[in-house]
């Protein structure tokens, strides 16, 4: 028996072992990196703030209260020496999910146990076959690739650990309501987790229901009593639990856009009761044959069923021709209760935990989310498992062929594992990877445009960014995006077009605002440019970015008074904004205000030791004032960390140090590397011949 915990185990480690190498990706920029509660030294903050650092109680928080994996993420930081190393936090969710699938086995087990008591000629050996599907299933490699998914692991393992001490309570010892009740406070941390940890309850009413029905006549009536007060006081704590939840969330419910859930902000009721359950087929579909997988599926990517003649519509019939079929079997006589039994635990198991995300009770944030399969798949693999027992138990000839096809199965899963494992790696892969399942999802095309961006592909992300907007016209974000792409390529025109459309979709937009504002000042209207950056700062006040490009437009007007305050005050919103310093130093290196300048490097220079740009105009300085010890340092330290960024100018100042500090062979070398770079530097050409005179 303990060999199957150990290869259930591994075999829930190596299918996902390309995911380790991996990056941040998708969300966990905003609950990792972006997220003050991990990095912050405050830990009570956590407790007061959504699962993205947003206070619970403000209406622009997404009222997801999971504090307690936000309190695992901030142990990673801490154990990885107050660094974000992506490695280490992929590590931790690919442990959990092997202690997870580990406690399911044992879940399973329990379960298969109490039915087989109600009917002793019962032979099941499934409980392995399922932990097994469970531990490689493609549909874990959100959960357990994107670091956010650690929530839906460990509102899951608690949820199971929660179960097994409510199937103890059902013992009947002097620990009955010791057992009971410490399911419940178990119930409650596993909502901490994730929200959806609270179904346990559910579950084990159902439960404690359907293993009551198996008893006999006189069991039924000696356990009656003390069943019905354990159910009573399970759902009661369920409902304190939700009321705690709801007062937590500050009384009210999370707003989403239309984008993000379509059939939800559908009028037509026909409409938005076909949708979610073409929504149900789909999340069914990539849990049995996990193909199509994306990381996001909202924005188009399904489009709305608005009409009865939608060939989607026989999709449902066979969804609810399933369920008639399910019905009628349970319904029929047989001798097999207890396979009826343990298939409406295993259905039980699959639906009761997808409620929350169900649209039923509110609706959600998404259209489908992989990683909220995550607990439900756990009743999908018992039931398929149930499914290979009965055709491998019907008749001996098909013994052989369906333990065969079951490992083929399993062999299927693990290879689309290890691929999808690999999408998860970096943004490129996963966004690329999205665009082949939902071509149609604006959200997709956004993403790809970015990536594709940052590798310098500035056609292939203006076209994504245009079929983007294509596809989801009120898209603003992907206009601001695409008008700085414009802007890049010096098409002011167009891009102030595009900045100004995004601005008459959303009013309070400061990023759009303040490039709005940059475009101007390229065109020279400088009026207009000022005004844009004032409105950027009316809707976001400590707004570093602006109050720095404002500075700039300043500086062109010749206002530097004006600039030097602007550049402070980026500096006092962002002590390590690189540019603000940089020009800061620069304007009153070359306005003749060499104190003042020297008063503040010590703290650009503790601020940011490692920045070139900065190292670099600070030499520039010291050199002019004969401080040619610590210029010469700041120089080659700057030349360093340029590295593949060097540029002719770096190494000809180093050059008019030397010059100016008559080390003339010195001097000659840096013109001269300063020319291998760019053959036609003036500067160095200059310099050098006057060194040869």
């Amino acid at each position: 028996m303990f060999q199957k915990y150990i290869l259930v185990f591994w075999l829930s480690f190596v299918p996902f072992y390309f995911s380790l190498r991996g990056d941040f990706v998708f969300d966990d920029s905003e609950a990792i990196i972006n997220n003050k509660d991990v990095t912050s030294k405050v830990w009570s903050n956590t407790f007061y703030n959504d699962f993205w650092g947003t206070n619970i109680k403000n209406n622009f928080s997404h009222k997801s209260y999971r504090p307690l994996t936000t309190l695992s993420f901030r142990l990673n930081y801490i154990i990885s020496g107050e660094n974000l190393v992506a490695s280490y936090f992929k590590a931790t969710n690919l442990i959990c999910h092997g202690l997870c699938s580990v406690v399911l086995l044992f879940v399973y087990q329990i379960i298969v146990e109490r039915v087989q008591k109600c009917n002793s000629r019962m032979y099941l050996d499934i409980s392995f076959l399922a932990a097994v599907l469970f531990a490689v299933h493609p549909i874990h490699v959100e959960a357990v690739a994107g670091i956010v998914g650690r929530a839906d692991i460990l509102a899951t393992m608690t949820f199971l650990i929660s179960f097994l001490l409510y199937d103890q309570s059902m013992k009947y010892n002097k620990c009955t309501y010791i057992y009971l009740f410490t399911s419940v406070i178990l119930a409650g941390v596993a909502m901490l987790f994730k929200e959806n940890g609270i179904t346990v309850l559910g579950f084990c009413i159902v439960y404690n229901i359907v293993i009551n029905c198996g008893n006999s006549k006189r069991s039924k009536t000696n356990n009656f009593k003390a069943t019905l007060i354990r159910i009573i006081i399970v759902f009661l704590a369920g409902v304190l639990l939700v009321y705690a939840r709801w007062i937590i969330m500050g009384g009210m419910k999370p707003e989403f856009k239309p984008g993000d859930n379509p059939a939800a902000f559908a009028n037509n009721t026909f409409t938005k009761v076909a949708t979610f359950h073409y929504i149900y087929f789909l999340n069914f579909l990539i849990l049995l044959w996990p193909q199509w997988l994306c990381y996001d599926w909202s924005m188009g990517c399904l489009k709305l069923i608005e009409s009865k003649m939608d060939f989607r519509i026989m999709f449902l019939i066979l969804l609810y021709l399933y369920g008639i079929l399910l019905i009628r079997t349970f319904l029929r006589p047989s001798k097999r209760k207890s396979t009826k039994r343990l298939i409406f635990l295993a259905i039980s198991l699959l639906t009761i935990p997808f409620l929350p995300a169900a649209n039923i009770l509110f609706p959600v944030g998404f259209v489908i989310a992989e990683r909220i399969l995550y607990l439900p798949s756990a009743g999908y693999c018992l039931l398929i498992a149930i499914g290979f027992h009965k055709i491998i138990n019907y008749n001996k000839k098909f013994k052989h062929l369906g333990n065969a096809t079951f490992l083929l199965l399993i062999l299927l899963y693990a290879i689309k594992t290890c691929e999808r494992a690999f999408d998860w790696q970096n943004e490129y892969n996963l966004f690329i990877s999205g665009l082949k399942v939902c071509p149609l999802n604006a959200k997709v095309r956004y993403n790809v445009a970015k990536v594709v961006d940052a590798r310098q592909n500035a056609s292939w992300a203006l076209s994504e960014y245009q079929e983007a907007i294509r596809l989801y016209p009120e898209y603003y974000q992907a206009m601001n995006n695409l008008a700085n792409l414009l802007k890049n390529e010096k098409k002011f025109t167009e891009a102030e077009f595009y900045f100004k459309k995004a601005i008459s979709l959303k009013h309070d937009f400061p990023a759009a605002w303040m490039n709005l504002g940059i475009v101007l000042a390229n065109q020279k209207r400088y009026n207009e440019s000022l005004k844009a950056y004032k409105t950027a700062l009316h809707y976001r006040q400590h707004y570093s970015d602006c109050l720095y490009n404002m500075g700039n437009l300043y500086l062109e007007l010749k206002d530097t008074e004006s600039a030097r305050d602007s550049w402070t005050a980026a500096i006092s919103y962002n002590p390590k904004h690189t540019f603000a310093w940089t020009n800061l130093i620069a304007m009153l290196d070359n306005t003749g205000q060499t104190e003042r300048a020297l008063q503040i490097i010590p703290e650009a220079l503790s601020q940011l030791p490692k920045t070139p740009s900065l190292l670099f105009a600070v030499a520039n300085m010291y050199g002019k004032i004969n401080r040619f010890t610590e210029a010469e340092e700041l120089f080659k330290n700057a030349i360093d960390l340029f590295g593949e960024q060097i540029k002719a100018v770096h190494y000809s100042n180093l050059g008019v140090l030397y010059h100016r500090w008559k080390k003339y062979d010195l001097a000659k070398e840096m013109y001269q590397r300063a020319l291998q770079i760019d053959p036609a530097f003036k500067s160095a050409k200059k310099n050098l011949a006057l060194l040869h005179t």
